[in-house]
């Protein structure tokens, strides 16, 4: 096996230990936030077989992911929780290099082994981009569901519209991965399975030219959802009395956020307008604080230009759907004047990185290639843009904390968010050409 791996997989290799060693010094130090004790008590009920005992509105999914970790604790329940989160969050470094790199594998390859090398570089990139954004790296100290949230995401992505030849394993992943996302996190597992049926009907027009999502799939995924769904309909009319309780708690917290409860039309609406006035600025603004302007704007601008393609108009309309959705609950609301917290949202940006990953890499390749002048110069601009990425999110932990807005007028933050988006900006101005943005045919 040693044999079949390259110098880009031993660097990924390297990545991941560096990375392992990072969150194992924030889980010693990280205090466990308060969320996290709900998923600990549920995961204790599940272990004692006391159903009566979970007590929280909140899906088994991360409960399952802590209880095995009790048990190897001794029931250390604040150990279990972090060491949870620090193991799903060292597999999504993996999936990450493994995803992206076949994603792009599918864009580029067809069997060029210096286009294979592109991909690989595609997937090294957005692991690495994730590995040192120190965002990811002290949350699994916090002992929370963001990184298996973001494992779901990007393999329901890679079962759907990556792996085009799908065996029985695979169907049975991809039902595994809907039914396991929905029982994490149930709005999550609900607008992926509405915007997956939108994406299939409309690549069905004759404007996409790409293979069409088939039947068998939509078919696995919309049952695995439903009988997922009814699972835990079930067990919360069986311990809470009510089928729709996680809906009723997620009503009773816009009622205490906003001021307002989701019963009629004219909240509804009133929601809608909140999420596009102020949720989906604010969108924005996490994209900033946790890559950078430039890069956000990068990242949607090739997605834009690349909507025909089959990854990208599903990246477009599932991802989309779903931050669309969650801009309700991040708008800053009617009673404090704060948003929601980063991690809201935070399990979609793998996808986002990816996105802006490959513009970056067909440039670099082009530096590597000759096609510009100034190499030197531009490689330095692009490592002081890599380094000054992952300091400003120390500085972005110090001084925003775990919730609430940063300091952008912080001298040390002001001067690294600076520097960052400069050197990103100065390196595009040259480079930027139609090759770099186009993924052509």
């Amino acid at each position: 096996m040693l044999k079949s791996l390259d110098r880009i997989d031993y660097t990924f290799i390297v990545i991941l230990i560096i990375g392992s060693f990072l969150r194992l010094l924030f889980v010693s130090i990280s205090p466990l936030n308060r969320d996290s004790y709900t998923f600990i008590h549920a995961a204790a009920g599940i272990l004692e077989v006391q159903y009566n005992k979970y007590g929280t509105f909140r899906p088994p999914g991360f409960p399952l992911v802590i209880a095995p970790f009790i048990l190897l604790t001794n029931n250390n329940y604040v150990l279990s929780a972090k060491l949870a989160a620090f193991s799903t969050s060292i597999l999504l470094i993996f999936y990450n290099y493994y995803i992206f790199t076949q994603a792009s594998k599918k864009l580029y390859a067809n069997g060029n082994k210096k286009k294979v090398i592109k991909a690989k570089l595609v997937g090294l990139f957005v692991s690495s981009l994730i590995t040192f954004n120190l965002y990811f790296v002290v949350h699994p100290g916090f002992g929370l569901r963001e990184e298996l949230l973001c494992i779901l995401c990007i393999l329901i992505f890679y079962y759907i519209v990556v792996k085009e030849e799908m065996k029985l394993k695979d169907n049975i992943y991809l039902a595994l991965s809907i039914t396991y996302l929905t029982l994490t996190l149930i709005t999550a597992g609900f607008f992926f399975t509405i915007g997956i049926i939108l994406f299939f009907l409309i690549s069905k027009l004759k404007f996409f030219e790409f293979k069409k999502l088939s039947v068998n799939k939509i078919c696995i995924i919309i049952f695995s959802f439903i009988i997922s769904f009814l699972i835990w309909a079930i067990f919360s009319a069986f311990v809470f009395g009510d089928a729709f309780y996680n809906w009723q708690k997620q009503s009773d917290f816009f009622e205490d956020f906003y001021g307002m409860r989701l019963d009629s039309i004219e909240n509804i609406i009133q929601a809608i307008i909140n999420a596009l006035l102020g949720g989906v600025l604010f969108q924005f603004y996490y994209f900033f604080l946790l890559t950078s302007i430039v890069f956000t704007i990068i990242f949607f601008y090739f997605l834009i230009k690349n909507l025909k393609k089959k990854q990208f108009l599903f990246i477009f309309l599932v991802f989309g759907l779903n931050l669309l959705y969650l801009s309700i609950f991040i708008a800053p609301s009617q009673i404090i004047n704060i948003p929601n917290s980063v991690r809201v949202m935070m399990y979609f940006f793998p996808i986002i990185i990816y996105l802006g990953a490959i513009p970056l890499i067909n440039s670099l390749l082009g530096l590597y290639e000759g096609k510009y002048k100034f190499k030197k110069n531009m490689i330095g601009l692009f490592i002081i843009f890599l380094i000054t990425y992952s300091l400003k999110g120390l500085s972005f932990i110090i001084y925003l904390g775990y919730e609430g807005i940063p300091f952008l007028i912080h001298p040390l933050y002001l001067t690294l968010v600076s520097i960052n988006e400069i050197s990103l900006l100065i390196y595009l101005i040259i480079v930027i050409k139609k090759e770099i943005l186009v993924i052509k045919n």
